[in-house]
């Protein structure tokens, strides 16, 4: 892949243009299914912020999956409604995740959006056995961390919400290595936060509760493909170890 010698606008066609149709079956399902819940509750601005959050979050991870840069820009437009539900929330971990995504993967992507994707299988590299008993020890170690200082905090699911940040934290990381395991820490994050939006629906302290545990879902399902059959897959037979 060359650097994109056209304009924003036509890059930004260009982007969307030649995914995947399980990404936009994704996508659409995502859609109907968050719009329901939109028509059929209360319509505040929470639930709208809510809704946007979440169709333009799912495209930022089908997006990735496709291994497109636009996703920068979608992820960054998303995080912003992400902090806010997450914060009215009380997950103040994912609130920090949603940060940590948007400054190491967001806005890089942003600001490279020539070149990004340019010779993409060269870059990209994969974990070897010590690289997964380094990342593993990173990730139990800030869980360890992040738990203590969510106690303190009053945070309403400490042992999950302090999870997501430290496997969301250590995905961003790998990602922006160009390393394709990075979809084996978000699959794991995605369960984990399903877990947490189910509680925190069966507990009642959210409203955003359902549309986030639907989205939740929906970001599992990407992560699946993305860690199967997305471009980072296809790129395995090219990684590098480390």
């Amino acid at each position: 892949m060359n650097k994109f010698e056209g304009s924003y606008i036509e890059w930004f066609k260009s982007e969307l243009k030649g995914w995947n149709p399980i990404m936009w079956a994704i996508w659409a399902f995502g859609f109907g299914f968050q719009t329901s819940i939109l028509v059929t509750s209360p319509i505040t601005w929470q639930s709208i912020v809510t809704y946007l959050a979440t169709l333009v979050g799912l495209l930022c991870t089908c997006s990735m999956a496709e291994g497109r840069p636009i996703n920068g820009l979608f992820g960054l437009i998303s995080v912003v409604g992400f902090v806010l539900v997450n914060g009215l929330a009380h997950h103040w971990w994912s609130v920090l995740d949603q940060v940590i995504f948007a400054i190491a993967i967001d806005i890089p992507l942003m600001k490279k959006w020539r070149t990004w994707g340019q010779d993409f299988d060269s870059k990209v590299r994969k974990l070897d056995g010590y690289g997964w008993v380094l990342t593993t020890a990173a990730v139990l170690v800030a869980w360890m961390g992040l738990y203590k200082v969510a106690l303190l905090w009053n945070d309403p699911r400490p042992i999950s919400d302090s999870l997501v940040l430290a496997l969301g934290a250590m995905a961003s990381i790998l990602c922006l290595m160009h390393v394709s395991n990075t979809y084996t820490l978000w699959l794991a994050e995605d369960v984990v936060n399903i877990f947490m939006w189910f509680y925190a629906l069966k507990d009642g302290y959210s409203p955003a509760a359902l549309p986030m545990l639907v989205s939740t879902i929906m970001y599992t399902a990407t992560a699946v493909y993305g860690q199967w059959f997305s471009i980072w897959n296809k790129a395995v037979a090219h990684d590098k170890a480390i």
